[in-house]
C-alpha cells in the first residue's frame, strides 16, 4: 500500500508531510504547514530549504507582512533570514563534529584584510527609544572582518538553526545598510530583543554598552551551537570562533606577595576594556594608565598567599596580556547605585598605542586606529534618559556622524573631539 506525501498551499490546514493539521506555517515562505519540527526538518533536508529562498523572493516582492516578533525582514528582493517556528534561544538542526580549531586564523586574516571600498552609512529609523541599538548596529557594520564575512562568505546559507538567528538576521541587516540610500527601520531585530539580552525589552531606553555586549555574546553563542554548544566544546576551541578571532584579547591579573615576592598570574578572556574616568583623568591614556595601576591589597582586601600560607599585604595590577584585532573600550560614565553621570571630557587619540597596557611592555605593535565612536547625550546628568549618537569611518576612511536616520559626511571637524564619549572601536593595524 503507497501513500502520497500532500502537496500543500498557503490554504491547505494539514502538514506538508504527514497531512496531519498542522499548526505552523514556513515562516519564510508561509506557503506549507508543519505539525512539529520534525516534519520541518524532514521537509528542508528534502529540498524545500532551496524552493523556498525563491518562493520568499516571490512573497517579498508582494509586500511580506510583518508581525511583532517573528522573523520577517523588508528585504525587497533577498531571501528572508531563516526559519523561526517557536521564538527562543535555539538550537542547531546540524550539529558539525567539535574540532580544535572553529574557524581557521588565515582565513580570518583574509576577512580582516578585506579590501572592498564598502558604502557610506544608511540611517535607522527610531523605531521608539532605540537609539541605543541603532548605534551599536551602525559600529557593527564598519567592522571590517564581520562584514566582510557576512557579504562575502555569509552565514545564512550555513546556518543550521531552527528557530530566530540574530546572525542571519544582522546579515539581512548588512545587506540592505549596503544596497540602500535611504533610512530603513532595523525592527527585525529590535522585535527580537529578548531573544539577544533577557533583560531587554523593546520600547525602553537601554544601555548601548550592554546591548553591544548581549550581541557579541550571541553571535559568539551561535558559532558555538554549530557544533552543539558551550558545553560540547572544549574552552581553548571556544576562542577560535569568527567572533573571538574578532574581538576577543586576555586580561592578566597579576599578585606579588610583600613578603615572599610570590607571583601569581590569572588570565581572564576579554571582549572589551571598561575603565573609570573619575579622578584628574582627562584623556584616554590617563584611563588606562588608572585601569593598569598598581592597587595596594591591604586591611579587609588582604590577600591569602600560598607561598606564606598566610592573608599578606600585595600589589595588585591588571594589564592587557593579549592584544584584540578589534579593540572595544567603555568609559564607565554611569554611577552604579546613582541615577547620575559623570560628563566630564576625556580626550582620545585617532591612533592609540597600547603597548604601555601590555604585560609584557609591548613592542609598539599593538596600535589601533579609530573607527568608530558612541556618544550618550543626556539631559541635567541623567543616566535614566538621552539620547545615543556615534560617528563611523567607512572603508574609505570617510567620517561620518549618524544620528538615527540622519548621517552628515564630515569634511572639517574631528569625531574625538567630542564631549559625552562613551564607547570606542578601534582596529588593529
Amino acid at each position: 500500500m503507497s501513500s502520497s506525501v500532500p502537496s500543500g498551499s498557503s490554504d491547505d490546514l494539514s502538514c506538508i508531510v504527514c497531512g496531519n493539521p498542522g499548526s505552523k506555517k514556513c515562516s519564510r515562505c508561509k506557503s506549507v504547514r508543519y505539525c512539529s519540527s520534525k516534519c520541518q526538518t524532514s521537509h528542508w533536508q528534502s529540498g524545500h530549504k532551496r524552493k523556498c529562498k525563491d518562493i520568499g523572493k516571490i512573497n517579498s516582492v508582494q509586500g511580506p507582512r510583518s508581525d511583532f516578533g517573528s522573523k520577517i525582514s523588508s528585504t525587497g528582493g533577498k531571501n528572508f533570514s531563516g526559519i523561526a517556528l517557536v521564538p527562543t534561544h535555539g538550537t542547531s538542526k546540524v550539529i558539525k563534529k567539535p574540532r580544535e580549531i572553529l574557524f581557521p586564523y588565515d582565513e580570518f586574516l583574509k576577512l580582516f584584510n578585506w579590501d572592498k571600498p564598502g558604502f557610506a552609512p544608511c540611517g535607522l529609523l527610531n523605531c521608539g527609544n532605540s537609539c541605543f541599538a541603532n548605534v551599536v548596529l551602525q559600529c557593527l557594520t564598519y567592522t571590517r572582518p564581520l562584514v566582510a564575512y557576512l557579504l562575502e562568505k555569509g552565514h545564512r546559507k550555513e546556518c543550521g538553526r531552527d528557530d530566530w538567528c540574530f546572525l542571519c538576521e544582522f546579515q539581512t541587516h548588512v545587506e540592505k545598510a549596503s544596497q540602500s540610500s535611504h533610512p530603513f527601520s532595523p525592527m527585525s531585530i529590535l522585535s527580537r530583543l529578548p531573544n539577544i539580552g533577557g533583560n531587554l525589552g523593546y520600547g525602553r531606553q537601554e544601555d548601548a554598552h550592554e546591548f553591544m555586549r548581549f550581541a557579541i555574546d550571541t553571535m559568539q553563542s551561535i558559532c558555538l551551537d554549530e557544533f552543539g554548544g558551550e558545553k560540547a566544546v572544549p574552552p581553548r576551541s571556544q576562542e577560535t570562533t569568527l567572533i573571538q578571532h574578532i574581538f576577543s584579547g586576555h586580561l592578566q591579573s597579576q599578585v606579588i606577595c610583600s613578603k615572599c615576592n610570590n607571583i601569581s598570574n590569572q588570565y581572564e578572556n576579554m571582549m572589551d576594556l571598561t575603565v573609570e574616568i573619575h579622578g584628574d583623568a582627562a584623556s584616554l591614556e590617563e584611563c588606562l594608565d588608572q585601569f593598569t595601576a598598581k592597587e595596594w591589597l591591604d586591611g579587609d582586601n588582604m590577600y591569602k598567599c600560598d607561598g606564606c600560607n598566610d592573608y599578606v599585604k600585595a600589589w595588585k595590577r591588571l594589564t592587557v596580556r593579549r592584544a584584540p584585532n578589534i579593540l572595544t573600550i567603555a568609559l564607565k560614565r554611569f554611577q552604579s547605585g546613582r541615577f547620575g553621570k559623570l560628563n566630564k571630557r576625556v580626550t582620545f587619540p585617532e591612533t592609540l598605542d597600547l603597548s604601555p597596557y601590555m604585560s609584557d611592555g609591548g613592542d609598539r605593535t599593538d596600535v589601533y586606529k579609530l573607527y568608530a565612536v558612541v556618544v550618550h547625550v543626556d539631559m541635567l546628568n541623567a543616566s535614566f534618559f538621552g539620547h545615543y549618537i556615534c560617528y563611523v569611518k567607512d572603508f574609505r576612511g570617510h567620517w561620518y556622524r549618524v544620528d538615527d536616520c540622519k548621517d552628515t559626511t564630515l569634511k572639517k571637524a574631528q569625531p574625538w573631539i567630542v564631549d559625552e564619549l562613551f564607547i570606542i572601536l578601534s582596529q588593529w593595524f
